[in-house]
């Protein structure tokens, strides 16, 4: 449950809104708001309350414990998320650019049909990269917001505190009651990605592994497996076709490496093998 907001009168308000022309000069503390001589027979009748000038060295307190920790934490703390953000967005293409560098490499092994396949995956990363220096302004810009905010509100503290009446430095005291909510930092989408150094199989297979990170590309990233996986389809169905029209023709693949499948063990010392007979007795 939500904290009660404690009432504040309107900036320059004087007298009291329910006696008019009545001078602000109680406090409430029951209510904690301020009220007249009129409220005390009235509206505030029974409560407990006393003379304005009473609570205002606590209020003076107040404000300076507020000065002193917006200066030495809030403000040091905002300064340096600001300054982090001009390292995100020049991390953020330096990394995008080596990811745009390694996949133009990779597709000029594979040429003319891994084209179509290439300008799908720089857009992947234009967006993903996009998006991400919207949330980097966006967090920027709130940063700045609230800094300029509590600069501001320092400064109504300072001028509370050297010329302000004892509203003023209430309504000061009361404006400053509010936490400080400083921006949660955005989580910024990542790409990696794996060449392929032996370029075989499938065009998916051959340009590489793409894996991309951040709840707001969850459906992009559906989206890319299914058009991959009609390519494979289409490549697999075009290479049956392909057998059919091509009964006559024997192909053999050669494995990557040999494979080993038994090992036989000699009786005897054998020193050396010839391939023919001839070539022994010479």
């Amino acid at each position: 449950m939500a904290a009660a907001k404690i009432p504040v009168p309107a900036e320059g308000q004087t007298t009291c809104s329910h006696h008019k022309g009545r001078q602000l000069d109680m406090y409430c503390e029951k209510c904690q708001e301020l009220i007249c001589l009129k409220c005390i027979s009235t509206i505030h009748r029974i409560h407990p309350m006393c003379e304005l000038s009473e609570v205002t060295p606590q209020n003076k307190q107040d404000i300076r414990n507020f000065i002193d920790r917006t200066e030495q934490n809030d403000l040091v703390q905002i300064g340096k998320y600001i300054t982090s953000t001009d390292t995100l967005l020049k991390d953020n293409d330096s990394i995008f650019q080596k990811l745009s560098n390694q996949l133009k490499i990779q597709t000029k092994k594979l040429k003319q049909y891994l084209d179509k396949l290439k300008d799908e995956t720089l857009s992947q990363y234009q967006k993903i990269k996009d998006d991400n220096i919207q949330l980097i302004q966006k967090y920027k810009q709130e940063l700045e917001m609230l800094n300029k905010h509590l600069k501001q509100q320092m400064q109504n503290c300072k001028t509370a505190l050297q010329q302000g009446s004892h509203i003023e430095i209430y309504n000061t005291k009361c404006e400053i009651d509010s936490r400080i909510h400083i921006p949660v930092k955005p989580v910024l989408g990542t790409v990696s990605f794996n060449p392929n150094n032996t370029p075989k199989g499938h065009l998916v297979q051959a340009l590489g592994k793409v894996t991309t990170s951040g709840q707001s590309h969850t459906s992009t990233d559906q989206k890319w497996s299914v058009s991959l996986s009609d390519g494979q389809q289409q490549s697999s169905s075009q290479q049956q076709s392909d057998d059919k029209g091509k009964k006559a023709v024997a192909r053999k693949t050669l494995l990557t490496e040999t494979k080993v499948v038994e090992e036989w063990e000699s009786p005897c010392d054998i020193y050396f093998i010839c391939p023919g007979l001839d070539q022994c007795l010479q």
